[in-house]
């Protein structure tokens, strides 16, 4: 069996585990919440929310264009969680979670967090709107449905929240916010192709926002359009490298077409400290196929230090501890 072969082995092994590793946890718990401005909106931009525990930051998330977050895999403990304030119009700000546990069946656990408004704010709560919104061109209607879209998608409510959304659109064509907002619902029920025509208007609409052309890219790598999916993402990123949201699913893009160097730098910059702790996995399929096993394994490493309570955390030691058995020459 050649290297090709044996990486790829390697990679459909490692998800293997890690599906495994999901079904058998499913007695792990999960926190869910929806980060709030002062107003009861959600922020018009994701929010990073960190997860900590005794001080030691465990997860990291953004949330989604209704506000919310989840975290899964948590054990009993007071968690702390911490969404990122924007420099402009709200505080960084902090609450506490108490996930505690009666028995051994998986259970939900819910804390919402509510954005403070930055000292000397004159504008208050009403200014922090979408400006979409704001837009005396959006009539009236449009905004109460987007709203009300809004209301269902934090409510996951996804069926209701596309209705509203299309709704939203029909009303007032232009409307940019609610034709983003409704490729990413379309997106999450996996209504692709619908959720590529939303996004396409919404990049007609501003053409300048990179938003519309991220989600384009991830939908068709959702879609397993690898080829085309690259080229999208990588015309984002070659107009502003500093974006974060493209590079984990162009390097598995890359990494699924055997473009294995490009994989490298682009989930190198995803899995930078802060960011998305699942790229160090993609990463240790892409140096076991390079050959360069002891890379493989210090990425492994790095996904259990990011993440050391996650569902896949046993099963990523599991991998890493056969590989380190390789390096040794142990069969």
């Amino acid at each position: 069996m050649n290297k090709r072969l044996l990486g790829t082995a390697f990679a459909a092994c490692l998800l293997l585990l890690l599906l495994d590793a999901q079904a058998r946890a499913q007695g792990a718990h999960t926190l869910e919440g929806r980060v709030a401005l002062p107003n009861g909106a959600p922020p018009v931009q994701p929010v990073r929310v960190t997860l900590t525990l005794s001080g030691r930051r465990l997860f990291e998330t953004f949330t989604d264009l209704s506000g919310r977050f989840t975290f899964t895999g948590l054990r009993a403990g007071n968690y702390q969680l911490t969404a990122t304030g924007d420099d402009r119009t709200f505080e960084t700000t902090s609450v506490t979670a108490s996930v505690s546990s009666f028995g051994s069946a998986p259970q939900s656990f819910t804390q919402n967090i509510q954005l403070r408004l930055k000292a000397g704010d004159s504008d208050g709560p009403g200014a922090t709107v979408s400006a979409e919104e704001l837009d005396p061109e959006v009539p009236e209607r449009a905004r109460e449905k987007y709203r009300q879209a809004v209301k269902s998608a934090a409510e996951e409510k996804p069926v209701q929240a596309v209705k509203l959304f299309e709704e939203a659109t029909k009303t007032h064509p232009a409307f940019y916010a609610a034709h983003l907002a409704l490729a990413e619902q379309l997106a999450k029920q996996q209504r692709y192709d619908e959720a590529l025509a939303a996004y396409r208007r919404a990049g007609e609409l501003k053409p300048d926002r990179a938003e519309p052309y991220v989600g384009i890219g991830v939908t068709l790598v959702s879609q397993k359009k690898y080829e085309e999916g690259i080229r999208m993402l990588r015309g984002v990123v070659e107009v502003d490298r500093e974006i974060a949201a493209p590079y984990l699913s162009l390097g598995y893009a890359e990494m699924m077409l055997g473009d294995y160097k490009a994989a490298e730098e682009h989930l190198r910059r995803a899995a930078a400290p802060g960011k998305q702790p699942v790229a160090h996995i993609y990463l240790a399929n892409v140096y076991e196929q390079l050959g360069e096993t002891a890379k493989a394994v210090e990425h492994l490493e790095a996904y259990l230090k990011e993440s050391p309570q996650s569902a896949n955390a046993a099963s990523v030691r599991g991998a890493a501890e056969k590989l380190r058995k390789k390096l040794k020459g142990v069969k």
